[in-house]
This record gives structure tokens, C-alpha cells and sequence, in this order.
């Protein structure tokens, strides 16, 4: 898929995380809509940078580090950016996506049903794991933090 096919689906994702800021978190539409816009523009330079670099790393992590760097105390604008993008609560991104997710498992549910029960043991030891470990490592800055 190009870049330019994903384009809508950025803003499709966009809009539905802009009613679901608007209702959920009370921020009118208009306040987050530079913050959404910024956040699309980073993404496409993220998936940019990411198709034509030669360092093959997940598109994630070009995101990631657009993001990084255009809010960073680097960059003279970076506040007034991190200032437009901080109107959009991270859950109403989330939302849109975990829908999407929810809906491209439900098209391989039969898939999933031919895995069994293993799966679900694997996949309860994998997230027991990673909320386990998790905690520890929060327990331990904590504890360095003096909290």
C-alpha cells in the first residue's frame, strides 16, 4: 500500500479520534484539530522516511523519532508543537485503532479456532509476563525516586 492510499485512512483515524476527544475528554473539535493535523503530517513523514531509508526498521520507530525530535528542546518550535498535540488525550487515539485491531481478529477467527487452547495459555503467559515485569521495573524507579 502507498503512501498516498493511506492518506484517508490517516484522516479517516483522525476524524473518528477527534469526536472521541470532543465527547469523551470534553476538548471541542477545534481546539485539537492543529494537534490532529500535526500528528497526521508526522506520521506521513514518519512512513516517508521509514519507505526510503536504507536502515530497514519498523515504521513505528521513524514515527517515533520524527515525533521526537520535531518536540524536542532541538527544535525552537517544539514546545508550542508538544502544546498543540498534548489537546489530544493518547486514549482517544486508542480507540480507533484497538477497533480496527478488534476487527482484523474477528476476520481470523477461524484461524484462531484452529490454534486451540494453546494459544490462549501462550498468549496469557506472554501478557502475565510482560505486566509482571513491567511492575518490577516501576517498583525499582520508584524505589530510586525515593516514592
Amino acid at each position: 500500500m502507498s503512501i498516498a492510499e493511506r492518506i484517508p485512512t490517516f484522516l479517516l483515524v483522525g476524524l473518528i479520534t477527534l469526536i472521541g476527544n470532543s465527547i469523551g475528554f470534553k476538548i471541542p473539535i477545534v481546539d485539537s484539530l492543529i494537534g490532529m493535523a500535526l500528528l497526521i503530517v508526522l506520521t506521513l513523514i514518519g512512513q516517508v522516511i521509514a519507505s526510503f531509508s536504507p536502515v530497514k526498521m519498523p515504521v513505528v520507530f521513524w514515527i517515533s523519532v520524527v515525533a521526537l525530535i520535531s518536540t524536542s528542546s532541538l527544535n525552537p518550535y517544539g514546545q508550542q508543537l508538544a502544546g498543540l498535540m498534548n489537546k489530544i488525550d493518547f486514549l482517544a487515539i486508542a480507540t480507533p485503532i484497538l477497533a480496527y485491531a478488534g476487527l482484523s481478529l474477528g476476520q481470523d477467527i477461524k484461524h484462531f479456532k484452529n490454534i486451540g487452547w494453546k494459544m490462549i495459555i501462550i498468549a496469557i503467559t506472554v501478557y502475565t509476563g510482560t505486566f509482571v515485569c513491567a511492575s518490577i521495573i516501576a517498583q525499582i524507579v520508584l524505589k530510586i525516586q525515593g516514592i
